[in-house]
């Protein structure tokens, strides 16, 4: 009986070692640009921005990205996007910065876009890269006495706040819908696909992650934080379900922060306290209803199989500046974090 038990405990760790890496392999794919996008692109504004390209090593992979507004004198603000986007995906964001006298440099993370990796990894993934990143911006000369600045959204909220576990010099930081650890967040996703089950696979995932990501996998946003006097904007949604308000997120460890110049932004406004709709203004939120109710009905006119002209015609009539306008209260308030930091 003892045998038949040992031999049945090591064909389930088997299976679920195996499971658990293609679990983290189907939801941490790599990520492309979308062909068709209601999204802002460079494209659509290249006529009046310039950028360069730039790229660094983040481990054994090759990084890359833009930098715009080259020159700007008011700072640098790096930006680490949310997991599924690219180094595009906050392209409004941007060019807000940059029109208010900044330099910004948007990448791809691992796996992401045209950044080298077979795939994403992980969820602390993304502290590896910002921190690749700003290894890069301090190697640059150019960006000598230049203030530097943090912008993050998510899967780049949990690392804009956790990246004060390294040495960086950093200015002021905003972390937006960001997780305050990268385990909690995995089982709180995963209890959401697959129920109470999860929890037996508990050592299994601990593990992979642990594996692939050595030290750097369990450093919580919290401890960082209070590793600094740094000012930090930690931003979120009293409606987010993604990053749950009330359980993984940094603000629900508010309480633990003892940073002096940590600053609170709850967006409880209606459709405006979710996890992707902070930022941006309430005529923003009215045309995207608008648009998603056109692409429903030409959903359901084609049967789910719109014509590839049609699609392309619809995607052309989007008025993207309208689609993407930000909210000038929340992006007023990051902008006063960073302009105060460096008085």
């Amino acid at each position: 009986a003892g045998l038949v038990l040992l031999a049945a405990a090591v064909l389930f760790s088997l299976v679920s070692l195996a499971a658990v890496q293609f679990l983290f392999s189907d939801t941490f794919r790599r990520t492309a640009p979308r062909e068709y996008t209601a999204s802002l692109r460079y494209g659509d504004v290249a006529d009046q921005y310039g950028r360069e390209a730039v790229s660094f090593l983040s481990g054994k992979n090759r990084l890359r990205g833009h930098l715009y507004g080259g020159g700007n004198p008011a700072g640098l603000v790096v930006i680490s996007h949310g997991l599924g986007g690219g180094e595009e995906s906050y392209l409004s964001e941007a060019l807000y910065f940059v029109d208010h006298g900044y330099q910004v440099l948007c990448y791809s993370n691992t796996g992401c876009w045209d950044s080298e990796g077979k795939n994403c990894v992980g969820l602390s993934q993304s502290l590896l890269d910002l921190d690749a990143a700003l290894t890069w911006v301090e190697g640059e000369s150019r960006f000598d006495g230049l203030p530097v600045f943090l912008f993050g959204h998510s899967w780049g909220g949990y690392a804009a706040a956790a990246i004060f576990h390294f040495d960086h010099d950093i200015a002021a930081s905003a972390s937006v819908a960001g997780f305050n650890e990268a385990m909690p967040m995995i089982m709180e996703w995963g209890e959401g696909m697959i129920g109470p089950l999860l929890y037996l696979e508990y050592p299994f995932i601990w593990l992979n992650q642990k594996l692939a990501f050595g030290d750097a996998f369990g450093l919580t946003a919290v401890d960082a934080i209070n590793s600094t006097d740094t000012p930090i904007l930690i931003l979120h949604g009293s409606g987010d379900t993604t990053v749950g308000y009330n359980t993984v997120s940094i603000i629900a460890k508010k309480d633990e922060i003892t940073n002096p110049n940590v600053q609170y932004l709850v967006c409880s406004e209606d459709r405006r306290d979710g996890h992707n709709n902070l930022l941006y203004s309430p005529a923003a939120m009215d045309y995207m209803d608008e648009i998603n109710e056109t692409g429903s009905r030409l959903d359901e006119q084609y049967d789910g199989d719109v014509p590839e002209e049609v699609l392309r015609d619809y995607y052309a009539s989007i008025d993207k500046s309208l689609d993407w306008e930000l909210d000038p209260g929340v992006m007023g308030s990051i902008l006063t974090l960073y302009r105060d930091a460096v008085k």
